[in-house]
């Protein structure tokens, strides 16, 4: 089992965009974001499905989807799913973001790849999977790209318990993106940074539509934002989409997107 399959073993992926309002937001961003660019009848992959919560969101408004995943669990989840709804426009398959060749060239008129940069720790291996899901989609396609962000992640510690501020694996985080220098299997996910995206994403052939984070500052005032109710939770939804792609701000936000159009 790898350092991936260890960690979503026990993990409860399906119920993490969902289960509280502070997780909501995170969700509610990324459609905000795309549902004003993916219309009705486009023909959607999204890599690194998960258990497909975009997937059957984007299948519910009227597409044609592809959900790929490289975990034989998530797969599962998404074909139990995929039983409860009549509709011959979601495919289910099993499949690694680095190797896309079981598609053809230009066939797509949208790719999300809204979590494997999270696990990819080597740059070529970032470009690479880039390149893949831009290779699939047509041109004039929308390609939406998620990842972690390493600022948010070493405050969020601090304010979960003070004594993290001696982790040295956290340390390294904000330094490098990756927990250690040399231990490969403490190094699960890989944390980015705004501006590391914005420069490698300039190197590909594709025009920059937005570049937002997603849930904002949520996760340093969680219990706040978690108490909130329907009416109270709109009003900060409405303050959060207001400065989500202010860039000044988007480094403390724990999950970031990008979207662009390829040329």
């Amino acid at each position: 089992m790898n350092m991936i399959e260890k960690y979503y073993e026990n993990y409860d992926e399906d119920s993490r965009l969902v289960k509280d309002n502070s997780h909501r937001i995170e969700f509610l961003s990324t459609v905000h974001v795309l549902d004003d660019k993916i219309k009705a009848n486009s023909k959607i992959l999204e890599v690194g499905a998960g258990t497909g919560r975009y997937s059957f969101y984007y299948l519910n408004k009227g597409n044609k989807v592809t959900a790929v995943d490289i975990l034989q669990k998530n797969v599962d989840i998404m074909m139990e799913k995929s039983k409860k709804i009549v509709s011959d426009d979601i495919e289910i398959k099993l499949g690694d973001a680095l190797d896309l060749s079981q598609f053809s060239s230009n066939i797509f008129d949208v790719v999300l790849c809204l979590g494997p940069l999270y696990h990819l720790a080597n740059l070529d291996d970032r470009i690479k999977c880039i390149d893949e899901c831009l290779r699939v989609l047509k041109p004039g396609g929308i390609l939406a790209v998620a990842y972690i962000n390493r600022y948010a992640q070493y405050v969020i510690h601090i304010g979960r318990d003070k004594e993290n501020i001696n982790d040295k694996y956290l340390r390294n985080i904000s330094e490098l993106g990756v927990e250690s220098k040399c231990e490969k299997n403490k190094n699960c996910f890989y944390f980015s940074t705004y501006e590391e995206m914005e420069k490698t994403m300039i190197n590909f052939n594709v025009e920059k539509l937005k570049h937002v984070g997603t849930d904002g500052i949520v996760h340093m005032m969680r219990n706040n934002i978690n108490d909130l109710d329907e009416n109270e939770f709109d009003k900060w939804l409405d303050y959060h989409f207001m400065t989500y792609d202010n860039a000044s701000l988007i480094g403390y936000s724990l999950h970031n997107l990008y979207v662009c159009k390829k040329i």
